[in-house]
């Protein structure tokens, strides 16, 4: 009779190991995620974003003069000759035109930066890609003529 007792008791459930096995190894893997998230860098605000909020009017006004244009700036990219294109509208002199093309990557600040409005006699401005990193690039342009301010945005995609 000892013997069987003794026998009982060593063939215990395998249920509860598994089950407690189960919730070890979830917490393992939230705790994991939870690490992973911390370390990644998210640089989709800017540093200076107090400023920025300040001059949110006025961007909201360069908004509504860029909307009320009868052409748009065309921001055109060729892959194949690996440039970015701003062609202006008709009728705007290229000295007239004033400002500035911010490339903002939205995935590392780091690599952003700012290029000076440069227009040839057609009303355009060539930026090489050769330098861009592969990704997405959101182009920004804030240009002035005749004391009016404008803003045109495009993401494109440097493959």
């Amino acid at each position: 009779m000892e013997t069987a007792s003794l026998q009982l008791k060593k063939k215990g459930s395998w249920w509860p190991k598994l089950i407690i096995a189960a919730f070890v190894m979830f917490g393992s893997f939230i705790g994991y995620m939870v690490y992973q998230a911390m370390q990644t860098d998210v640089d989709l605000v800017s540093a200076d974003y107090y400023k920025k909020e300040i001059a949110y009017q006025q961007h909201i006004d360069q908004l509504k003069a860029t909307q009320g244009l009868s052409e748009q700036v065309l921001i055109n990219q060729a892959s194949a000759a690996q440039t970015i294109s701003l062609v202006f509208p008709e009728g705007l002199t290229p000295a007239s035109v004033q400002g500035t093309v911010h490339f903002f990557r939205p995935s590392a600040a780091k690599l952003d930066f700012e290029v000076p409005l440069q227009l040839n006699s057609d009303r355009q401005q060539h930026i090489p890609t050769t330098e861009l990193k592969k990704g997405l690039w959101r182009v920004q342009i804030n240009w002035q003529v005749a004391g009016q301010s404008y803003f045109n945005q495009k993401d494109i995609r440097i493959e």
